[in-house]
C-alpha cells in the first residue's frame, strides 16, 4: 500500500529542500520513493535531475536507494485529465481547442492546487512506489489547497453545470450579448476577443466530463483523509514561521485531516564539549579570546531558546504530536551530493510510516 506524506509550510522555511531530503532518506532505507514538487528552486531542480522536465517521473541517481522526482505542470495535467475523461478523441480535441478552456485551465482559481491533488492521486493509483512525498504550495495558499477537491466537485455539480449550459440551448447567451453591452464587454475582456458564445460552447463540450471529474474529486478528498496519508508541517523555530504553522494546523484539524507531526528545519545543535576551552594569554587579542571562550555558552543558550519555542509549538498541537528536528547546514544545497549528505543527517523517519 502506498504511503503519502504531504509537506506543508510557509515560504522561506526550506520546505521544498526538506521534502526532497525526506524522500532521499526514505529511499536510502530501501523504500521505492517518488517526490512530487510544485515549483522547486533551480538548484534543487538541477540536483534532482528535473531541469527542463515536468509531469514525468525522473530517476534520481542515488548511490543507494530507489528515488524518482517529478515537477508538476498544472496545465499539462489538466489536459491529461480532459483526455482521460472525454468519451472519445474528437470530444477531447474540441475541449482542448476551446478558447475558454485554454484560459480557464491556466487561470482558474484553485486549478493549480487541484491539479497537484489530481497528479498525486494518479501517482498513488499506479502502485509503483512505496512512498509519495508531496511538496505543496506555501501556506498562504493553504485554504485553496485543502478546498480544491471540494471546489472542483461543486463546480461539476450537475445542477450548476446545467444552469451554465441551459442559456446556450435557448439562446440565452446570445440574448445577453445583444441586450447588455456592458456585461458582454466585461465577459469579452475576461476571455479575450472571442464572443461569450464560446463560454456556452465550452460548457456544452464539458458535459461529457462531469461524472468523471466529480467522481475523481470525491476520490481525491478520500485520499487526503486515508489512513495511509499524513500531513507534515515544515517550520522553523522563528516566531513568524511557527505562527503560520499553527494556522495551517488549525485548518487541518478543522477538516479532520491526518496530522503527522512537525519538521522543524534549521535547528542548532548543542556544543559537543561540556567544558569551556581555555587559552593562554595572547597579547592584544584579549577580546577575541574572551569571545571564543563564550561561544559554547552562547550556543547552549541558543539551543535552549530553540527548544522552548518548539515546546510551545507542540503544546498547541494534538497530544502526542511528533517533532523531527532538521539540522542547520549553514549553506545552500547545490547538488545531489549535498542533498544526500543532508538526508543522512536527518532523524529516522520510520515513525512517519507507522499505522495511526
Amino acid at each position: 500500500m502506498t504511503e503519502v506524506l504531504i509537506c506543508c509550510g510557509s515560504g522561506g522555511v526550506g520546505k521544498t529542500t526538506s521534502s526532497a531530503a525526506l524522500a532521499v532518506r526514505l529511499a536510502q532505507q530501501g523504500r521505492r520513493v517518488v517526490v512530487l514538487t510544485i515549483d522547486p528552486a533551480r538548484r534543487l531542480a538541477d540536483a534532482l535531475g528535473l531541469a527542463g522536465e515536468s509531469n514525468v517521473a525522473i530517476p534520481v541517481p542515488l548511490a543507494d536507494g530507489s528515488l524518482h522526482a517529478m515537477m508538476l505542470d498544472p496545465k499539462r495535467t489538466f489536459d491529461e485529465v480532459v483526455t482521460r475523461f472525454a468519451p472519445n478523441a474528437e470530444a477531447a480535441a474540441r475541449i482542448l481547442g476551446n478558447h475558454v478552456y485554454q484560459q480557464a485551465s491556466s487561470r482558474l482559481a484553485g486549478a493549480h492546487e487541484y491539479m497537484a491533488m489530481e497528479k498525486l492521486h494518479e501517482i498513488v493509483e499506479t502502485g509503483r512506489w512505496d512512498v509519495v512525498v508531496l511538496d505543496t504550495p506555501p501556506t498562504r495558499h493553504a485554504l485553496d489547497f485543502l478546498r480544491a477537491p471540494e471546489r472542483m466537485a461543486n463546480l461539476m455539480d450537475e445542477g450548476v453545470m446545467r444552469w451554465l449550459v441551459l442559456p446556450a440551448s435557448r439562446g440565452g447567451w446570445r440574448m445577453i450579448e445583444r441586450g447588455s453591452e456592458i456585461l458582454a464587454g466585461i465577459l469579452q475582456r475576461l476571455v479575450g476577443e472571442r464572443t461569450i458564445t464560446d463560454i456556452a460552447e465550452f460548457f456544452i463540450a464539458f458535459q461529457s466530463l462531469w461524472d468523471g471529474f466529480r467522481e475523481r474529486s470525491v476520490q481525491v478528498r478520500g485520499l487526503l483523509r486515508a489512513p495511509t496519508t499524513r500531513f507534515l508541517l515544515v517550520t522553523t523555530a522563528a516566531p513568524t514561521a511557527r505562527a503560520e504553522a499553527l494556522e495551517f494546523l488549525e485548518l487541518l484539524l478543522a477538516d479532520q485531516l491526518p496530522f503527522g507531526g512537525f519538521l522543524v528545519n534549521r535547528c542548532a545543535s548543542a556544543p559537543q564539549s561540556s567544558g569551556v576551552p581555555r587559552f593562554g594569554a595572547v597579547p592584544g587579542a584579549e577580546g577575541t579570546v574572551a569571545a571564543l571562550q563564550e561561544l559554547p555558552e552562547r550556543q547552549r543558550r541558543l539551543v535552549a531558546a530553540q527548544e522552548s519555542a518548539i515546546a510551545a509549538l507542540v503544546a498547541q498541537a494534538p497530544r502526542g504530536a511528533s517533532v523531527w528536528r532538521l539540522p542547520e547546514v549553514g549553506a545552500a544545497l547545490h547538488d545531489l551530493a549535498d542533498l544526500t549528505d543532508f538526508a543522512r543527517a536527518l532523524p529516522d523517519p520510520a515513525e512517519l510510516l507507522q499505522p495511526r
